[in-house]
């Protein structure tokens, strides 16, 4: 009879390999559910982070080390690890979305074995008494994670490459800082390798450095536990270091950014954070279908949303004393949680097309699922057993049928409007894929079921903007289109007061605006030889602060003796503005001189010489046309 008790029996070894058993079995289901996506195209920013990213595809081998030194895409993301998992997949591959896609397929599975790792190594020490149970409930733990829908959307869409490639290093590095421990303090080799897998981490995804205070509590928790005898203060260095690194990054991050959004201090800037937290609770449990958009603000929810973002908070407080006061894997994993999503919670604002979205929990679902299966084990297998699968097959569901929605951005738009009817976020892009694929009427009657009337007003104006410049093209005169352009642009010109804590609606300005612009190139290009579309689009170009396109624009005008003398004097002067805002300050002396020798000159341009003047060093020329433009021009010395 075999001893089953005996190490070396084969039911013991049978035993030790169940547990990875079912966690390949949930790899292999993740496999079949993602790679049902495995050749839908390119969507989204996946245009602007490869297929227009000339800047990347051009970067030869020998020149990799700028990815550390400046962003490779045309939203000055600087993920210079995120980036190089780009460069390599261009160049083995070429521009082929399945490569890329298996790609991120093959970073979530290797995710999987360092759920397992890490959990087991958490298990093992705060449960000690319990350590026979550590592998089965790594595999539990380890099962759920691999089949949460929330990751569904940063495997499958090609530009969650870095939540995946940030939450593989995460891992890696939380797995190397439990491996770390030791009776008399920790190894040193590890936890080195730990804070090489942290640069890694923040380096993918900025968000990362919220594992940097998961470790450091960690190392700090080993540090109490180390008898008196043989603790050493030193050990906490490597505690200061972890927080000292992501302190670093955080900052290189900050000064590398150029995008800005201003700070707000009302109570809705409270709000905002709790019900952002509330909904990643909501998205890290919940069974439900996954989506793209998620309203905040306008969920009818919001006061439940916000109450579960206060006991979250509430819950990490009380998980913080627990594990200050003894081993508490339950208060470790509250307050891991909380760590992790306190990046997405708004705290700095910064404008998504959401809020919230399911990429953001990608990491923060590992210890929800953590604390599900450790307080299961206070059940008896078999109930416990049938609470997990009660949270997992719904899960898995979930998993099996969103990646279907990603064949395209219609299709995502297309889910997200019918579970949110009327919400304006999933409906103005609707609108626009719509207008720019000519189904008109279809964009209408999406515009009219937007609930608010004033992004509804929005809407229909993208609309009416995009039919009238095509009607120009069919007709051959502009004008019409340009009047209807500025009017549009005009009547909601300014952010709404809201855009001030909810930066979804400045996103969707941002859009708004970048429409107009795509309307007035194609009327310039339709209208190369009009010069009072020349001069619009110039305009146009100032409004938005492109000074540079602004510059070419008014110099066409400028040149041709078709445009109409009565703003000739005007144009001038707006070309002179347009150079000295692009930083070309000696080239926009000329045309400012022109404007004021124009039958019908602009006197303003007396004070844009006096600054030419005093950038260029002459004094004396700024004084005497500082002097004329407190005479001629006082409204505009006023404005100044």
């Amino acid at each position: 009879m075999l001893n089953i008790m005996n190490p070396y029996s084969p039911i013991h070894h049978m035993r030790k390999l169940a547990p990875l058993a079912l966690v390949l079995f949930s790899a292999i289901a993740v496999v079949g559910a993602y790679f049902q996506a495995i050749d839908y195209p390119f969507i989204i920013d996946d245009t602007v982070y490869i297929i227009k990213n000339a800047k990347l595809q051009g970067l030869p081998l020998s020149e990799l080390w700028r990815l550390l030194t400046e962003p490779y895409n045309e939203f000055a993301e600087f993920l210079p690890l995120r980036d190089l998992s780009y460069w390599f997949d261009i160049k083995l591959f070429g521009l082929t979305p399945s490569a890329f896609r298996f790609h991120n397929v093959l970073l979530y599975l290797l995710c999987l074995p360092l759920v397992y790792g890490m959990t087991s190594g958490v298990w093992r020490y705060f449960r000690p008494a319990d350590t026979t149970s550590s592998l089965w409930a790594a595999a539990a733990v380890t099962t759920l994670f691999a089949l949460h829908p929330a990751h569904a959307e940063a495997v499958v869409w090609i530009s969650g490459r870095k939540d995946v490639l940030s939450a593989m290093f995460s891992l890696l590095a939380l797995w190397l800082a439990v491996s770390a421990r030791q009776e008399q303090g920790l190894s040193a080799p590890f936890a080195a390798s730990a804070l090489l897998a942290l640069l890694a981490a923040m380096l993918s995804k900025a968000t990362a450095v919220a594992v940097a205070p998961i470790i450091a509590m960690l190392w700090m928790i080993f540090w109490r536990d180390i008898p008196a005898s043989n603790k050493r203060r030193s050990v906490l260095l490597w505690s200061l270091a972890s927080l000292l690194l992501a302190a670093c990054i955080a900052f290189i991050f900050a000064a590398i950014t150029t995008s800005r959004i201003p700070l707000y201090f009302g109570v809705e800037a409270i709000t905002r954070s709790l019900a952002v937290l509330g909904w990643m609770v909501h998205l890290s449990i919940s069974p439900e279908s996954r989506h793209f958009f998620y309203p905040v603000f306008e969920d009818p929810y919001l006061p439940f949303r916000v109450a579960l973002g206060v006991a979250a908070l509430a819950a990490a407080t009380v998980g913080g004393v627990l594990v200050l006061r003894r081993r508490s894997l339950e208060g470790f994993a509250l307050v891991a949680f909380l760590l992790l999503c306190i990046p997405s919670m708004q705290l700095i604002p910064y404008a998504p097309p959401s809020l919230v979205s399911d990429r953001f929990v990608v990491l923060a679902v590992w210890p929800v699922i953590l604390l599900i299966v450790t307080l299961s084990w206070r059940l008896k297998p078999v109930p416990r057993t049938v609470l997990l699968l009660a949270i997992a097959l719904p899960w898995g569901f979930q998993t099996m049928e969103r990646p279907r929605d990603w064949r395209s951005f219609e299709a995502v738009v297309d889910a997200d409007s019918r579970a949110y009817p009327g919400s304006y976020i999933p409906a103005v892009y609707k609108v626009i894929s719509q207008y720019t694929q000519g189904l008109t009427s279809e964009a209408i009657r999406t515009a009219s079921s937007i609930t608010d009337p004033e992004f509804r007003d929005v809407a229909i104006g993208l609309i009416k903007a995009d039919s009238a410049v095509t009607y120009a093209e069919m007709t051959g005169n502009p004008h019409e289109a340009m009047t209807l352009l500025w009017k549009l642009w005009l009547d909601h010109k300014d952010l709404p007061v809201q855009a001030k804590w909810n930066s979804p609606i400045k996103t969707l300005w941002q859009s708004r605006e970048n429409m107009f612009t795509g309307e007035w190139m194609r009327l310039a290009a339709s209208f190369p030889d009009d010069m009072s579309v020349r001069y619009n689009a110039g305009l146009w170009q100032m409004n938005i602060h492109e000074y540079k396109y602004a510059v070419t624009h008014f110099l066409v005008a400028t040149e041709s003796q078709r445009l109409p003398k009565s703003i000739r004097g005007t144009a001038f002067y707006n070309l002179g503005l347009a150079l000295l805002n692009s930083g070309s300050v000696a080239e926009a002396e000329a045309p400012l001189r022109a404007a004021l020798e124009q039958p019908q000159s602009d006197l303003r341009a007396y004070c844009l010489l006096s600054e030419v003047y005093k950038l260029t060093g002459r004094s004396e020329e700024a004084a005497r046309a500082g002097a004329e433009c407190r005479m001629q021009a006082p409204s505009e010395v006023m404005a100044q």
